[in-house]
Protein backbone atom coordinates (compact mmCIF):
# COMPACT_ATOMS: atom_id res chain seq x y z
CA UNK A 1 0.00 0.00 0.00
CA UNK A 2 1.53 3.39 -0.96
CA UNK A 3 2.31 6.01 1.66
CA UNK A 4 0.10 8.53 2.32
CA UNK A 5 0.85 11.62 -0.70
CA UNK A 6 2.74 8.53 -2.52
CA UNK A 7 0.64 7.43 -5.44
CA UNK A 8 0.16 4.05 -5.73
CA UNK A 9 1.64 2.31 -8.73
CA UNK A 10 -0.89 0.44 -10.65
CA UNK A 11 0.85 -2.90 -10.33
CA UNK A 12 0.02 -2.58 -6.83
CA UNK A 13 -3.71 -2.95 -6.87
CA UNK A 14 -3.98 -5.43 -10.04
CA UNK A 15 -2.06 -8.83 -11.20
CA UNK A 16 -0.03 -8.62 -14.51
CA UNK A 17 -2.92 -10.84 -16.22
CA UNK A 18 -5.82 -8.52 -15.35
CA UNK A 19 -3.92 -5.59 -16.46
CA UNK A 20 -3.57 -7.25 -19.61
CA UNK A 21 -7.11 -8.22 -19.98
CA UNK A 22 -8.05 -5.23 -19.33
CA UNK A 23 -6.35 -3.37 -21.83
CA UNK A 24 -7.54 -6.14 -24.42
CA UNK A 25 -10.95 -5.67 -23.31
CA UNK A 26 -11.10 -2.07 -23.05
CA UNK A 27 -11.42 -0.02 -26.74
CA UNK A 28 -8.72 2.41 -27.14
CA UNK A 29 -10.47 5.70 -26.55
CA UNK A 30 -12.18 4.75 -24.75
CA UNK A 31 -11.02 5.13 -21.00
CA UNK A 32 -10.76 8.75 -19.74
CA UNK A 33 -7.83 8.43 -17.74
CA UNK A 34 -6.00 7.53 -21.17
CA UNK A 35 -7.02 8.00 -24.64
CA UNK A 36 -4.41 5.53 -25.63
CA UNK A 37 -5.11 2.80 -23.15
CA UNK A 38 -6.88 -0.15 -25.04
CA UNK A 39 -7.41 -2.39 -28.56
CA UNK A 40 -8.58 -1.46 -31.68
CA UNK A 41 -10.14 -4.89 -31.72
CA UNK A 42 -13.78 -3.50 -32.09
CA UNK A 43 -12.38 -3.00 -35.87
CA UNK A 44 -12.24 -6.16 -36.38
CA UNK A 45 -15.94 -6.68 -35.13
CA UNK A 46 -16.49 -4.19 -38.24
CA UNK A 47 -15.56 -6.62 -40.73
CA UNK A 48 -17.30 -9.40 -39.84
CA UNK A 49 -15.19 -12.22 -40.70
CA UNK A 50 -12.75 -14.56 -39.19
CA UNK A 51 -9.79 -15.94 -41.01
CA UNK A 52 -6.15 -16.20 -41.10
CA UNK A 53 -6.11 -12.54 -42.30
CA UNK A 54 -7.66 -11.15 -39.58
CA UNK A 55 -6.09 -13.88 -36.79
CA UNK A 56 -2.64 -11.89 -38.04
CA UNK A 57 -4.26 -8.42 -37.12
CA UNK A 58 -5.89 -9.40 -34.18
CA UNK A 59 -2.21 -10.89 -32.81
CA UNK A 60 -0.63 -7.39 -33.75
CA UNK A 61 -3.81 -5.14 -32.20
CA UNK A 62 -3.47 -7.72 -29.16
CA UNK A 63 0.53 -6.89 -28.86
CA UNK A 64 -0.22 -3.31 -29.52
CA UNK A 65 -2.43 -2.73 -26.70
CA UNK A 66 -0.10 -4.53 -24.34
CA UNK A 67 3.20 -2.59 -25.41
CA UNK A 68 2.46 0.38 -22.28
CA UNK A 69 3.42 -2.89 -19.83
CA UNK A 70 7.07 -3.11 -21.78
CA UNK A 71 7.66 0.80 -22.11
CA UNK A 72 6.01 0.91 -17.97
CA UNK A 73 8.43 -1.75 -17.14
CA UNK A 74 5.71 -4.15 -16.14
CA UNK A 75 6.89 -6.55 -18.17
CA UNK A 76 10.11 -7.50 -19.77
CA UNK A 77 8.25 -8.85 -23.30
CA UNK A 78 4.60 -9.58 -24.55
CA UNK A 79 4.12 -12.34 -26.97
CA UNK A 80 0.76 -13.54 -28.83
CA UNK A 81 -0.37 -16.00 -31.02
CA UNK A 82 -3.49 -16.24 -32.88
CA UNK A 83 -5.40 -18.85 -35.03
CA UNK A 84 -8.85 -19.09 -36.20
CA UNK A 85 -11.02 -21.41 -33.90
CA UNK A 86 -14.13 -21.45 -35.55
CA UNK A 87 -16.20 -20.24 -38.29
CA UNK A 88 -16.85 -16.64 -36.39
CA UNK A 89 -14.07 -17.11 -33.92
CA UNK A 90 -10.02 -16.97 -33.18
CA UNK A 91 -8.34 -18.40 -30.28
CA UNK A 92 -5.33 -16.30 -29.15
CA UNK A 93 -2.47 -16.86 -26.41
CA UNK A 94 -0.93 -13.89 -24.59
CA UNK A 95 2.08 -14.51 -22.86
CA UNK A 96 3.70 -11.69 -20.79
CA UNK A 97 7.20 -12.19 -19.34
CA UNK A 98 7.64 -9.98 -15.75
CA UNK A 99 10.88 -8.41 -14.80
CA UNK A 100 11.50 -11.34 -12.40
CA UNK A 101 11.57 -13.74 -15.54
CA UNK A 102 8.60 -15.48 -14.53
CA UNK A 103 6.05 -16.06 -17.67
CA UNK A 104 2.43 -15.37 -16.88
CA UNK A 105 -0.15 -16.42 -20.31
CA UNK A 106 -3.76 -16.52 -20.84
CA UNK A 107 -5.96 -17.78 -23.16
CA UNK A 108 -8.93 -15.56 -25.16
CA UNK A 109 -11.50 -16.55 -27.47
CA UNK A 110 -12.74 -13.59 -29.39
CA UNK A 111 -15.61 -13.85 -30.95
CA UNK A 112 -16.18 -11.99 -34.92
CA UNK A 113 -19.82 -11.61 -34.34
Amino acid sequence: MAAAGEAARIEQWAGIEELARMSIGTDKGAWYADPGFGSELWLLRQTGKADGQTAGILKRMVRESLQWLVDGGLASSVSCSARRGGRNRIDCEVLIIRPDGIGVGFEEAWNVV
